[in-house]
């Protein structure tokens, strides 16, 4: 509020105090209640002897106020753990590494038996979007796009909770993506009143084609806030923090960023709230999200205290190597002092092993037969402590922490007692029953939240996976399912695909390419031979392509040997040219020596 509606607003008070009912409708209009006018006024002058240095937690006078909803535990102690025990760094990175670090690729939403089933026009579009996907994924992020999703899974994993802000251009099209620490982010009141806002679907059609259709639904948001320190150069000295809010992915409603107050379209862009996507681990009783190992605190804590408790034993050596015991007597001050120069400074050489020490002593009486003095050496070896201390106290917790994960220990390089199956059965299941479930469900935020939004309609978002099936058993699956019929090329393909994990060009036109291809050989051949033999498949290329024209010289572009070929005219495909050229070159050395060697045999007889 601008100095200038302060004073009109005190001088309106002040001279209409008896109109009270026309000054609260006046008031209404400009959203100001008159019960806290003076309250606000007091607020925003500067008072002599009031403090102006910023609060040293800006959250507390929130959550005091109820605009912000308190996190069960403190966001930054939780994002902190992981510097504190050995377990928890080992586990997070197995969980960025094969969840979000094998890149993406996009999958055509349309399926048709064949490329002329599709338009032209349709085609282009297809391309220009899976253009437009790359590039935007190329640049949307500061870093690449597999190292963004590694920050939000390490803060998911860590306290819980992961935001990233959704950034448009003057179009209000999507336009970048950046990621927020989640210790910064606290969570706003969500509303009581619900608003009508448009959310884009996509829509499959009978003719393959893809429709956004605006959806109108009512949906309580709720906004965010960030609090980040700011420090002094030498990066030693807090003394202030700056407060930035957001509002929620689909909010169509315009913010100030610095009040978190609505506004009009009057407010400078600049000074508008962006839109905020808020990733959790679901928690019953908090709208924050709670980490896996929330439940074993204890066991992180009590990992971390044995460490403690070892590195002070060797550090202090509590229990000493030796003792010197002296009977009837005592050593003299010198033999103390030149023990305890050797054991403190010279003893912990590995150049002195071989020195040694001379030691005297007298006697406790007087007098020529005074009592003789005996000096003993006992080592304390025996009793001191060979190896660390509460070994299999911190192996417990640290199976416990892994467990939380549900992690095999091959991921942690505990692979001592792994044989090659066993590892390869505990990288299936940790796949099939950790990693691609929460592969999917960021796929999921992409597909169904932020496409729709970006008007991208004929592909969808699938993060790769690593390839961990059995090549020996998938060989005899598809060799077998090939036999009986079950195996197309299209479906051998989509299967590869998913296994390597890329992109594979289509089928050309003239290939059909959902009948077995041992069917298509075999109509080929005219079932005149069986269709797996090398020579019956160059019959069928024969086939394909017509025996009856002349032959032609024709080079090939594999081995650059010049061949007479047929049919040079209708050959697009240079491996089928190789092909029909090798067959000829055997075939004509095969007339040369064997038919040749047989005449020769048959003349001598």
């Amino acid at each position: 509020m601008s100095q200038q509606e302060i004073k009109a607003i005190t001088t309106m008070i002040e001279n209409n105090s008896k109109n009270t009912n026309s000054n609260q409708s006046a008031l209404k209009k400009m959203n100001v209640r008159i019960i806290d006018v003076k309250k606000d006024l007091t607020n925003i002058k500067n008072e002599p002897g009031k403090s102006q240095v910023l609060v040293e937690d800006p959250f507390k006078n929130m959550i005091d106020n109820g605009e912000i909803i308190e996190p069960p535990f403190d966001l930054l102690t939780l994002a902190m753990l992981v510097e504190h025990n050995t377990e928890m760094e080992e586990c997070i990175a197995a969980m960025e590494i094969n969840v979000e670090s094998f890149g993406h690729r996009y999958i055509p939403r349309i399926k048709s038996k064949s490329t002329s089933d599709i338009s032209e026009k349709l085609s282009k579009d297809i391309l220009s979007e899976k253009v437009k996907l790359e590039n935007f994924f190329m640049y949307c992020t500061k870093e690449s796009f597999p190292k963004f999703r590694r920050k939000l899974r390490r803060d998911l994993e860590l306290t819980g909770n992961a935001y990233f802000e959704v950034v448009r251009d003057v179009k209000n099209a999507i336009q970048s993506f950046t990621h927020i620490p989640s210790y910064q982010m606290r969570l706003g009141q969500i509303e009581e009143e619900s608003n009508i806002v448009t959310r884009p679907i996509l829509e499959l059609k009978e003719d393959l084609s893809v429709d956004i259709v605006n959806l109108k639904e009512y949906r309580r948001f709720r906004k965010y806030v960030q609090s980040k320190s700011i420090m002094k150069q030498n990066m030693s000295v807090i003394y202030g923090n700056k407060i930035r809010w957001f509002k929620e992915f689909g909010d169509e409603r315009i913010y100030n960023n610095e009040t978190g107050e609505l506004a009009d379209k009057e407010l400078p862009i600049e000074k508008r709230a962006t839109e905020i996507i808020h990733l959790t681990i679901y928690s019953a009783r908090s709208s924050y999200g709670l980490p896996r190992y929330i439940g074993n605190l204890l066991s992180i804590y009590g990992d971390r205290a044995s460490e403690e408790i070892n590195f002070v034993t060797f550090r202090n050596n509590n229990i000493p190597s030796m003792m010197v015991m002296v009977s009837n007597g005592q050593l003299t001050e010198g033999s103390i002092d030149r023990l305890t120069s050797f054991v403190e400074s010279t003893i912990q050489g590995s150049s002195n092993y071989s020195k040694f020490i001379v030691l005297e002593a007298e006697g406790g009486e007087e007098g020529e037969e005074g009592n003789q003095v005996k000096l003993d050496v006992k080592p304390l070896s025996s009793e001191q402590n060979r190896d660390a201390l509460f070994q299999n106290y911190s192996k417990n917790n640290q199976d416990k922490i892994r467990r939380v994960w549900r992690l095999p220990p091959i991921f942690l390089g505990k692979t001592d007692d792994y044989s090659r199956t066993t590892a390869d059965s505990s990288r299936r299941l940790a796949d099939e029953q950790v990693f691609a479930p929460e592969r999917d469900e960021f796929d999921n935020l992409i597909n169904r939240i932020l496409f729709p939004y970006m008007g991208i309609r004929y592909h969808k978002f699938k993060s790769n996976s690593p390839n961990t099936t059995d090549n020996t058993q998938l060989v005899q699956i598809l060799s077998s399912a090939e036999k009986t019929g079950g195996m197309t090329p299209r479906i051998a393909r989509a299967l590869l695909e998913d296994i390597l994990g890329t992109e594979l060009p289509e089928f050309v036109d003239y290939f059909d390419a959902d009948v077995p291809f041992s069917l298509t050989m075999a109509e080929a051949v005219k079932n005149k031979a069986d269709p797996t033999e090398p020579g019956q498949q160059v019959t069928a290329l024969k086939n394909i392509l017509g025996d009856d024209i002349e032959e032609k010289p024709f080079e090939c572009s594999y081995c650059g040997n010049i061949e007479p070929i047929k049919n040079e005219d209708t050959i697009t495909d240079p491996l089928i040219n190789h092909l029909i050229t090798l067959n000829k070159r055997l075939e004509k050395k095969w007339k040369e020596e064997v038919v040749t060697d047989e005449d020769h045999e048959d003349h001598e007889h």
